[in-house]
């Protein structure tokens, strides 16, 4: 137990565990967490971490070991539903219950403000993660320098369906059956106004002199792909 702070965390303590607390304050309040569970076997995570499974992600606690503060993460397959952290165990109970019993995004970011949702999370939420994907491309301030490329792309009318993402100043577009055959398309920019295009699944490349006639490779070599 001399991983726990006794003045930090004296609850925890007293309980045995994170996860033990957590259940006991559980109880107390009449609210279902379901299975509270650490992927550790021993050690100070096993003290100081809880999981628990929803419908809509994973839900990670931990300890911080400087303050009295628990770190939460709600994940789901390849994005970040919410994450926050507080210091208030009743605060931390309720929003832990509420995500499982199916709160909206929305609706959990107002009742517990501590808690932040992840850039997709509306999106996954209403269905849609590809249009999720192209705002935040299109409005990040770390994307600025690739704003025109991204706002060519998304306007040139036959990409909006397609999956993109931002790597090393290279644009991806990605077909949504892409794991069922589809393809990739890579836009590249290049000195003195040339753009390389990539298609990923062929493996074949071309240069050409301007952006628009880039789309147009592109939107041939996925033809067929929407």
């Amino acid at each position: 137990m001399d991983s726990l702070d006794s003045d930090l965390n004296p609850d925890v303590l007293e309980a045995g565990s994170l996860i033990s607390l957590m259940e006991l304050a559980a109880v107390k309040k009449s609210l279902d967490l379901g299975r509270v569970y650490s992927h550790h076997a021993s050690g100070p995570d096993l003290l100081t971490s809880a999981e628990l499974d929803s419908s809509r992600g994973r839900i990670s606690i931990q300890l911080d070991s400087q303050s009295r503060a628990f770190f939460v993460a709600i994940q789901g397959q390849g994005f970040t539903w919410a994450d926050g952290a507080t210091d208030d165990l009743d605060d931390l109970i309720d929003a832990v219950a509420s995500w499982r019993d199916g709160i909206s995004v929305d609706d959990f970011a107002g009742k517990f403000p501590f808690m932040a949702p992840g850039r997709q999370a509306r999106a996954r939420e209403s269905g849609d993660p590809t249009l999720a994907q192209w705002n935040w491309l299109r409005t990040a301030e770390e994307f600025s320098e690739e704003r025109p490329l991204v706002e060519e792309a998304y306007s040139y009318g036959r990409f909006g369906g397609f999956f993109p993402t931002l790597s090393h100043g290279t644009l991806r577009l990605r077909s949504r059956r892409r794991f069922q055959g589809g393809g990739e398309a890579r836009l590249t920019p290049l000195s003195g106004g040339l753009y390389r295009v990539e298609n990923a699944l062929f493996h074949d490349q071309k240069v050409v002199d301007s952006l628009r006639e880039a789309l147009s490779v592109a939107s041939e070599s996925l033809a067929g792909d929407d």
